[in-house]
């Protein structure tokens, strides 16, 4: 019998250096090596500044995007979402049919890769005053995925390409 001694995590610290754990774990060269992207996965777990209790309790998805507007190249705002799952044990199939069982609820299309913000949901969230942030050109996004206290999985969004990463 293998017993496991996990502990929690209890801060946005904590979390930080769990991504950073996994993301090092990636070889240089790798079909997963995301060296290339640094600075922006540096300025996407920046964004992440708060810690939220139901993420030591509950599964739960907290997404960041950083959304260019217009023309313009520079960074105009980031988008930030904390979802709460249904508490049940999940993989990673199980949380994209409940993300875009999710969307269906909210009149939205499903999508190939809901684990990802997409523009109608931050246009969404902007109408029903959850959000400040306008739609636009995401430029790059995080998806961390939390599971009663453990970070399961994170996935970073470059342009089109994604990787996802096991906790």
């Amino acid at each position: 019998m293998v017993l496991f001694n996990v502990k929690p995590l209890k801060d946005v610290l904590q979390v930080k250096s769990e991504i950073e754990k996994i993301i090092a774990r990636q070889k240089r060269g790798s079909e997963d090596d995301l060296s290339a992207f640094r600075g922006e996965i540096d300025e996407l777990v920046s964004a992440l500044t708060e810690f939220y209790p139901e993420w030591k309790k509950l599964p739960a998805l907290f997404r960041v995007a950083r959304v260019k507007n217009g023309g313009t190249t520079d960074i105009v705002a980031v988008y930030r979402e904390n979802l709460l799952l249904p508490d049940v044990k999940h993989d990673l199939d199980l949380i994209l049919n409940m993300l875009n069982h999710m969307r269906k609820e909210k009149g939205l299309p499903e999508v190939k890769m809901p684990l990802f913000v997409q523009p109608d949901e931050m246009a969404l969230a902007r109408k029903e005053g959850k959000s400040d942030v306008a739609p636009g050109e995401i430029a790059s996004q995080m998806a961390v995925v939390f599971q009663k206290g453990a970070l399961m999985w994170i996935g970073f969004v470059f342009g089109r390409d994604y990787v996802l990463l096991r906790g």
